[in-house]
């Protein structure tokens, strides 16, 4: 690695020096008397106050690269990095080093490559780019989270609750999630230099998935564990008294949750603490247990509103993941580390999980956790705007298309704020009033959403014109390293004034009337201007090429009680009793051949 530089610069404030030159001028104080008396280096005053240097005048040489193409580089480095397409130190230094070559600027890099010294000067000059650890966020995710798609969600979540006249008690979101007996541990204290220090765990990684609910008033009901197993002798070996009162238990030989295990958790454990006041809400994951026939024919039946988030944007639409499961998981890993601690003969096992669990549980799953991840997600208040833009950003670069028959604004539904009452749960007028977009539809994306980086990013240009040194004479050589940028008085025009090389008398004619003005170039650059071209090439966000899919997957959410979603799975359910039935009749015909080859 390369030694930093122990040199410190400025140990002293700006008004200091200020001050210190000023007393100077003034015939206050000396030199030495100014630079005791406001802690300024003699050598700095003296060379302020004669004029050698300029005020707020920075310390050190000049940027290798202007500082307006260094601006630029900089705010495309941190677009792309919300977008999902950051680079990396290395990346980033070897796009620098093939921008200086294509635009012809003269550095002093080794190998012409940017080392270490010229990265912690532009980290100086650019505070808000730093290195960070990017946090896993799957292709899939990143397409998903679209705002057409999101504002199609809010736009029939804001129909249900005001047509059904929802109040937050009746709104519930489920989730599930896993925990092993090998816990994460939490941070101890270590001697300093360690290279590492032991953590205790479990002996075993088997999972245990944990079915919760909650809704919007904070209220939580009894959570259902699955174990791993094919009988009931699973189960028996928890010490199943110790987990939260009312927790069911049930088995399945991977501890998954399956179709069976979601229509008798909705049947035994939702329908029976949810309380008697219809209709209901509940919001779920497009997971495959929650979309099952008997599961939506029962809702219907109990007048319960099944609304499945669309699919793969959970983290940042579903209350339980945003604010409830995440303290869950630091509480258990804190609970696990403790236990752990007390006795060297403590073990995490089907005898002890239940209580540690029943200990992170209560001291997680609070009211006010819950009712912020509702708030957060903009369910309860109804609120579309609460979504960071940034959490659109990684899906602009995939454009997910729609039909073009869509009957919701696309700007409309995500910029709107509905304030909803508790009781009467009423919209302001208009909100569901529908709008006639078809001449707007014919694009299927946002316009803002796949617009291109570059018209997202004005970028200040440098001056438009440079002077190369075979232009002029040797008597205009002092000409060779500046740059000429045309300020007309008779006109306001910012066009470039092209120079010719053999009219050199009325250059100088025009420069001694004011008519142009000449500006020391920031780094030598090459007379090339189309420098703006060449950042976007090489720091521009790549774009996802349009292609055709036959995919018959989900794209977006669905409410699960409508006419549509049921008659489509009672179809599929129809279609796979005809398979069974086939596969069943030709496993008959093939043990009557069987018996006829052996008589």
């Amino acid at each position: 690695h390369a030694r930093k530089s122990k040199n410190i610069y400025m140990k002293y404030k700006d008004e200091s020096l200020q001050q210190a030159v000023e007393s100077v001028k003034n015939g206050v104080m000396s030199y030495g008397q100014a630079s005791k008396h406001f802690n300024v280096p003699k050598t700095t005053i003296i060379d302020h106050a004669s004029g050698r240097i300029k005020a707020g005048a920075k310390p050190g040489r000049k940027p290798v690269i202007p500082i307006t193409i260094e601006n630029a580089v900089a705010e495309k480095v941190k677009l792309a990095a919300e977008k999902g397409f950051g680079v990396s130190k290395r990346q980033f230094l070897m796009k620098v080093s093939q921008l200086c070559i294509s635009l012809g600027i003269k550095t002093n890099f080794k190998n012409n490559m940017p080392g270490n010294d010229w990265w912690r000067g532009f980290a100086g000059r650019h505070p808000d780019v730093v290195i960070r650890k990017p946090e896993k966020l799957s292709t899939t995710r990143s397409r998903m989270m679209n705002k057409v798609i999101v504002s199609r969600y809010f736009s029939d979540l804001a129909s249900i609750i005001t047509e059904n006249g929802l109040t937050p008690d009746v709104i519930w979101n489920c989730d599930e999630t896993g925990k092993q007996f090998e816990h994460r541990p939490t941070s101890i204290i270590a001697r300093k230099g360690a290279r590492s220090s032991p953590g205790r765990t479990g002996n075993s990684r088997e999972n245990i998935t944990i079915l919760a609910s909650v809704n919007a008033c904070g209220t939580k009901i009894p959570p259902m564990c699955v174990v791993k197993g094919k009988t009931m002798k699973s189960v028996q070996s928890f010490s199943t008294l110790d987990a939260p009162q009312g927790t069911m238990w049930t088995y399945q030989e991977r501890a998954w949750m399956c179709d069976i295990l979601g229509t008798l958790w909705f049947k035994d454990v939702f329908l029976r603490n949810i309380g008697p006041k219809r209709p209901q809400l509940l919001i779920m994951d497009s997971h495959g247990s929650h979309e099952v026939l008997g599961l939506i024919e029962e809702a219907v039946k109990e007048n319960i509103i099944l609304l499945a988030l669309p699919p793969h944007t959970s983290h940042h639409l579903q209350p339980l993941d945003k604010s409830v499961f995440g303290p869950f998981a630091k509480a258990y890993d804190k609970a696990c580390s403790q236990f752990m601690s007390e006795d060297p003969n403590h073990i995490v096992n089907k005898a002890t999980w239940p209580r540690l669990f029943k200990s992170a549980w209560e001291t997680s799953v609070t009211p006010q956790n819950i009712i912020s991840g509702f708030r957060a997600t903009g369910i309860w208040p109804l609120n579309p705007k609460i979504i960071p833009e940034s959490a659109y950003s990684p899906a602009e670069a995939f454009e997910v298309p729609f039909s073009s028959t869509c009957d919701v604004p696309l700007e409309g539904v995500h910029n709107d704020t509905y304030e909803i009452d508790a009781t009467n749960a009423c919209l302001p007028e208009g909100t569901n009033t529908p709008v006639d977009n078809t001449e707007n539809c014919t694009s299927v994306s946002n316009p803002k959403v796949s617009q291109s980086t570059s018209d997202n990013l004005e970028m200040e240009s440098p001056d438009e014109s440079f002077v190369r040194e075979n232009l002029l004479d040797s008597s205009l050589e002092m000409l060779a390293e500046a740059a000429v940028s045309v300020s007309m008085n008779a006109t306001t025009s910012s066009e470039a004034f092209e120079i010719p090389t053999a009219d050199v008398p009325c250059l100088l004619e025009a420069l001694s009337n004011g008519a142009y003005t000449l500006s020391d170039l920031e780094g030598d650059i090459a007379p090339s201007m189309d420098w703006n071209s060449e950042v976007e090439a090489l720091f521009a966000i790549p774009q996802a090429a349009g292609k055709k899919t036959t995919s018959r997957a989900v794209t977006s959410h669905r409410i699960l009680t409508s006419e549509d979603v049921l008659n489509e799975k009672r179809a599929k359910e129809a279609e796979k009793e005809r398979k069974e039935k086939v596969r069943i009749e030709k496993m008959k015909m093939k043990k009557r051949k069987a018996r006829k080859c052996k008589t």
